[in-house]
């Protein structure tokens, strides 16, 4: 949706009312566009030395939109500042087409200031104000669009690629024979403690045959024995 900005200078004002009976005026000024009711509404400080000339030279900013704006108005609502209440001193209400028929260069003008209850005129308010060329708020998502990977667009019907491991995936395990893997530390045990060591797994060739062996030869010196004391007994 197209808008304008609105940038509005609010400078002096002269000869307002005097809506104080013993002290100087503080006037302050609020400023809506009637469409827009309190959203709009913004403060101008009071001037503490004016009184019933009051200076500000303050700007503020507003944003309306492009279209016609029909009947709405800008409102300039002059109030004096006091401690037993404000009160207020005069308005003035310029139609907001006027203000949106002239874009570009900032311009100067005086506009005459009302009573707030007999709307009959007292004082001028000067203040300037530019207006912008209608403006067409870019894209929240500029140039978005979709690309397929290369592999998606080339073969549609083949399963995406997995890019990160699947939930029970476990490290490679060595070959069997090359011994137990190393355990991570804190499992509060080493490979030692499993009660048995590498060679415990078996015996080897050579210690067999060595027992075959010396069972033979035991076997044999036994028989010696016994034979020997039987020989002896019999006194042959």
């Amino acid at each position: 949706m197209a808008y304008r900005t609105l940038d509005l200078t609010l400078i002096s004002a002269k000869d307002l009312k005097n809506v104080n009976l013993f002290t100087q005026m503080r006037v302050y000024a609020i400023i809506t566009i009637s469409y827009d009711g309190p959203r709009s509404r913004q403060r101008i400080a009071p001037d503490r030395d004016g009184g019933r000339n009051p200076n500000w030279n303050a700007t503020i900013h507003f944003t309306i939109p492009a279209g016609d704006p029909g009947n709405h108005l800008l409102r300039i609502l002059l109030r004096a500042d006091r401690v037993l209440g404000d009160r207020d001193v005069g308005f003035v209400q310029i139609p907001l087409r006027d203000i949106i028929a002239t874009p570009g260069d900032t311009r100067f003008v005086s506009y005459q200031v009302r009573r707030p209850l007999s709307g009959k005129p007292k004082g001028v308010l000067n203040f300037s104000y530019k207006i912008s060329d209608p403006i067409t708020p870019p894209s929240v998502y500029p140039h978005l669009h979709f690309v397929a990977p290369p592999a998606a667009a080339a073969k549609l019907d083949q399963e995406p690629v997995i890019a990160y491991p699947p939930a029970e995936y476990y490290a490679v395990q060595q070959p069997y024979g090359y011994g137990a893997p190393a355990m991570p530390a804190g499992y509060g045990y080493s490979p030692a403690g499993y009660g048995y060591s590498q060679a415990g797994y078996g015996v080897s060739g050579m210690g067999l045959a060595a027992g075959i062996v010396g069972g033979a030869v035991g076997g044999l010196l036994i028989g010696d024995m016994i034979s020997g004391g039987l020989e002896a007994g019999s006194g042959f």
